[in-house]
């Protein structure tokens, strides 16, 4: 099953797509999220987002800042700004 994905800038909604995996640029490092990841709130760093299907990266970019909410089935991440790579 996937994880539910949603990207949100202060202006709009940027992307909102199920995925496969998305690895974020968590304050404490890389962190990889597949469906039934443990709840958090987790602070992002400047770096890329990385968005996985069938086992490879299929799309990246570019976040500076934010935050990102993990449930078991969803990750929204709420970031300052974004671009793609």
């Amino acid at each position: 099953m996937p994880v539910d994905l949603e990207i949100v800038s202060p202006e709009k909604l940027l992307l909102s797509r199920p995925v496969e995996m998305v690895v974020i640029p968590a304050a404490e490092g890389e962190m990889g999220v597949l469906e039934q990841h443990a709840p958090m709130i987790v602070l992002l760093r400047d770096g890329v987002i990385r968005l996985y299907e069938g086992g490879r990266v299929t799309e990246s970019l570019k976040v500076s800042g934010g935050f990102a909410e993990v449930t078991p089935t969803r990750v929204t991440v709420l970031a300052d700004d974004t671009t793609p790579v």
